[in-house]
């Protein structure tokens, strides 16, 4: 699970910006419902950004994928496999520097730093690393069950300049595979450091969605398009589209590589497998009223682009309920009726549908959303006139009581986060 994410030096954000899934437990307002305790603290199922366009909400999800990228990135650079090197992701990525903000002189001689807060087996591990010029300047793993101890402190590129402790002292005699330009912990995970392994499984297995870019065909594989999961999909899409009687997907591998380079989130399976999907809608033919046959079609090419959404992120969904896993999903309400949005939020906060608690941050527009959560699951993500975005907590106004109609302070413009018009 997820307890931090924090990221500064970074596209719009000039400042440190972070986003935690810590509840104020003093605050009983759908204490039993929206959170879960791990450890001695609480945390909330859900966390909502909301934010006017451009005001870097999404930034806040490209950094974090940019934090997954450079773990790969470096695996990638020790690993030196020619054909991972020729998948056109990696070889974009390999050559795409990392996006400082631009609108302050002094920013590009400043490193970017990243840092994420985890919890494995009721362990607090804290990850942060600095980069600058490409090179990691700095790079720090603790880990916190009763008392914080410290397993990799890293003050330079040089792999000279690394200390390492307990769990990660085995890799002491491999240090020299760190280059300049990798991460140490990702090293170890690659050279089969058990701890590191478990560490960056961890974070690679938090999935991000763009439901702009979603197309209904980048998240499945071999697991999720099981008879199982078939039935799963059906029984929701019903809700969407009632005539829809049955779906198909069929996958196919070294068919079409349906790279996307609009798509930041694309799936590493569909990427990195050269995975093609076909996706078949069944519906009923009827003669007089009275059901005549049936007809295959096209999936993707006649159901609806809120069907076609839904369909993309029901996998990802699934997942991280069943395995109590972390989502994140940009503009979440896009091509979604708010009632289907809601129903999604529902399968998370309700620990019938969600009994491995699993998370879910996302971005969204949907004021409606507002009357039902808890005020520390709300952010606002503003950018002010120097370019920098800045983010807040709603529960960190005073100005807000139990009573009152958030959604309608909000587009009044007390919490910023919406346009200047």
């Amino acid at each position: 699970m997820i307890e931090s994410f924090r990221v500064s030096n970074f596209a719009s954000f000039k400042d440190e910006v972070l986003i935690t899934t810590l509840a104020n437990p003093s605050k009983k307002e759908l204490i039993d419902k929206n959170t879960f305790k791990c450890r001695e603290n609480i945390y909330n199922k859900v966390s909502y950004i909301f934010g006017s366009n451009g005001s870097g909400k999404t930034n806040l999800f490209v950094g974090f994928n940019k934090l997954r990228k450079i773990i790969v990135m470096s695996t990638v650079i020790g690993a030196r496999s020619r054909k991972l090197l020729e998948v056109p992701i990696v070889k974009k990525e390999l050559t795409s520097p990392i996006e400082n903000f631009k609108f302050d002189k002094n920013s590009s001689s400043k490193p970017t730093e990243f840092g994420i807060n985890i919890i494995i087996e009721d362990i607090l591990y804290t990850y942060e690393f600095k980069m600058l010029n490409d090179k990691v300047i700095s790079e720090t793993l603790t880990k916190k069950k009763k008392r914080k101890e410290v397993l990799i402190k890293r003050t330079s590129p040089n792999f000279e300049n690394i200390i390492l402790r307990s769990e990660l002292a085995k890799f002491k005699t491999n240090l020299h595979v760190v280059r300049e330009n990798s991460l140490c912990l990702a090293m170890a995970a690659l050279l089969n450091n058990e701890l590191a392994n478990k560490i960056i499984d961890e974070i690679m297995s938090y999935e991000i969605i763009s439901m702009a870019s979603m197309d209904g065909n980048t998240c499945f594989n071999e697991e999720n398009t099981s008879p199982e999961y078939i039935k799963r999909y059906l029984k929701i899409l019903k809700t969407i589209e009632p005539t829809l009687q049955d779906i198909s997907i069929h996958l196919e591998e070294n068919g079409e590589l349906p790279f996307n380079e609009d798509d930041e989130f694309q799936s590493k399976d569909v990427i990195v497998k050269n995975i093609k999907v076909d996706v078949t809608s069944i519906h009923d033919v009827f003669d007089n009223h009275k059901k005549f046959s049936q007809v295959e079609l096209p999936f993707l090419k006649y159901e609806s682009n809120g069907t076609i959404k839904m369909l993309g992120i029901l996998p990802s969904i699934f997942d991280a309920l069943d395995r109590g896993g972390v989502l994140f999903i940009d503009e979440i309400e896009n091509g979604l009726h708010p009632i289907i949005v809601q129903f999604i939020i529902n399968l998370f906060n309700e620990p019938e549908t969600n009994p491995n608690n699993a998370q879910l941050i996302c971005s969204t527009h949907n004021t409606l959303l507002l009357e039902n959560c808890r005020r520390d699951q709300v952010w606002f993500m503003e950018k002010n006139k120097y370019g920098e975005s800045k983010i807040s907590r709603l529960s960190d106004y005073f100005n807000v009581r139990s009573t009152d109609k958030v959604h309608q302070k909000y587009l009044k413009g007390v919490f910023g986060g919406i346009p200047n018009i």
